[in-house]
């Protein structure tokens, strides 16, 4: 049986092209290109990321012309790099910016074909090219494998270094000896009065980073850190941004219907606004997070360090099973969250999460806060629970937060109670 059966399967995969041309002449003149056999194994694989149809037709089209260019400019696969690819996309018709022209779309996917066949030159890593560089690398490593830093802390981390490396040494060679005091508080200054926030303790974070470093490797003594003073910022001089409880169900509200797009957003925004998860949280739950018959949401660790188990809401769960159940293609990803066009990939990032929730409040006319994103979710999740009476551990307990000083920013939003503790104004006018 099985003898039979896989000729079948086999020749299937060979035809694979007749199921989206119809034409003889379209047919032969794919087939007898020089991309011909490889038409199938592209399609197929298209057909696999559920691609529409019609994108199939276009991407096949598109890299048949490209082979086609490669085969009269004398290239061969093997001579295929990034360079090459640019040139030839730089010769087709212009494109609104920031897109592809309509023959390039599916060159990646070709590739990617390619490169799975081993068919492509290997691609290096960059060498590092100056004194710079190399520091860089070491930097990177020991970020890396000394101090455990997630990747995205590494990269604001080495961002900066590389502008701290500019402001001391330009383009020359890398002296550690001659930096002094002045160079630190100097840059460290210049650099936070262009930040705002948390963010203007980045600079002095990253440079006693890169100081430490040079005290661990013994290219500089103990004591230049101190030179990197962090700016003075008043602990709670701030109210944390929220939202208002009509704020919240408009934004929900918004993605009411039943497409694709709305089922997921509104499964995102409901986990935000009721469990004040993190942006990065919700892109990492995975099928297996959710325990369905004890009603929880299992939040791996990540910033904190530890796993914490929520409770699952009843209208949270009811967002997220509409998702599952009829918004979410059939994928082997067991990330919850996918795009709704193909490929049917998870998010490439927490900032995708964070867009998500900014639209929506954008587009219910939310204004008036510096920042619009998943964390003013958060915010307001932690705010409501203090106003309905939770403590400051469970609200920590929620949000996973360490330390109670951290909730204790909420504190000042309870504004009925604070004014039952306010003292009088010692002025004539009250």
């Amino acid at each position: 049986m099985l003898s039979v059966l896989y000729p079948m399967i086999e020749e299937k995969e060979q035809r694979m092209i007749e199921t989206y041309f119809a034409r003889t002449s379209t047919l032969d003149r794919l087939r007898s290109g020089p991309l011909g056999p490889d038409l199938d194994a592209l399609a197929s694989a298209l057909c696999q990321q559920g691609y529409a149809r019609d994108s199939i037709r276009r991407y096949l089209r598109g890299c048949d012309q490209f082979a086609r260019w490669l085969c009269q400019h004398g290239h061969a696969v093997t001579e295929v790099t990034p360079t090459l690819v640019h040139r030839y996309i730089s010769g087709l018709p212009r494109s609104p910016a920031g897109k592809l022209p309509p023959a390039a779309e599916g060159l990646g996917h070709l590739l990617t074909l390619w490169r799975q066949q081993h068919r492509l030159p290997d691609q290096h890593e960059a060498v590092p090219q100056t004194a710079a560089d190399h520091w860089l690398l070491r930097y990177a490593q020991y970020l890396e494998q000394v101090c455990g830093i997630a990747v995205s802390t590494r990269q604001h981390y080495l961002r900066m270094a590389r502008r701290f490396l500019a402001a001391c040494f330009g383009t020359g060679h890398v002296d550690w000896h001659a930096v002094q005091a002045y160079h630190i508080a100097d840059f460290v200054r210049h650099e936070a009065t262009a930040k705002h926030g948390g963010g203007r303790t980045l600079p002095s974070t990253t440079v006693r980073s890169v100081l430490r470093f040079l005290v661990f490797s013994g290219e500089l003594a103990p004591g230049l850190e101190a030179a990197a003073l962090t700016p003075r910022q008043w602990t709670h001089a701030t109210l944390p941004p929220r939202l208002t409880g009509a704020d919240v169900e408009r934004a929900l509200a918004l993605y009411a219907g039943e497409t694709p797009v709305a089922l997921r957003n509104r499964a995102i925004l409901m986990l935000l606004a009721r469990l004040g998860l993190r942006a990065h949280e919700v892109a990492a739950l995975c099928l297996e997070d959710i325990n369905w018959h004890a009603a929880h949401v299992v939040i791996r660790a990540g910033k904190s360090r530890h796993e914490r188990v929520l409770p699952l809401a009843h209208d949270v769960g009811t967002a997220v099973a509409a998702y599952l159940c009829r918004g979410r293609v059939v994928t082997t990803s067991r990330v919850i969250f996918l795009h709704c066009r193909a490929p049917f990939r998870p998010f490439a990032d927490p900032a995708a999460i964070s867009r998500i929730a900014a639209r929506a409040l954008a587009h219910v006319g939310v204004t008036g806060y510096t920042r619009l994103g998943a964390h003013v979710f958060r915010h307001t999740a932690a705010s409501t629970m203090i106003n309905r009476g939770a403590s400051f551990k469970e609200v920590a307990d929620v949000l996973g937060h360490q330390s109670l000083q951290t909730t204790g920013i909420y504190a000042k939003l309870d504004l009925p109670a604070l004014a039952a503790i306010a003292l009088p104004w010692i002025g004539a006018v009250q």
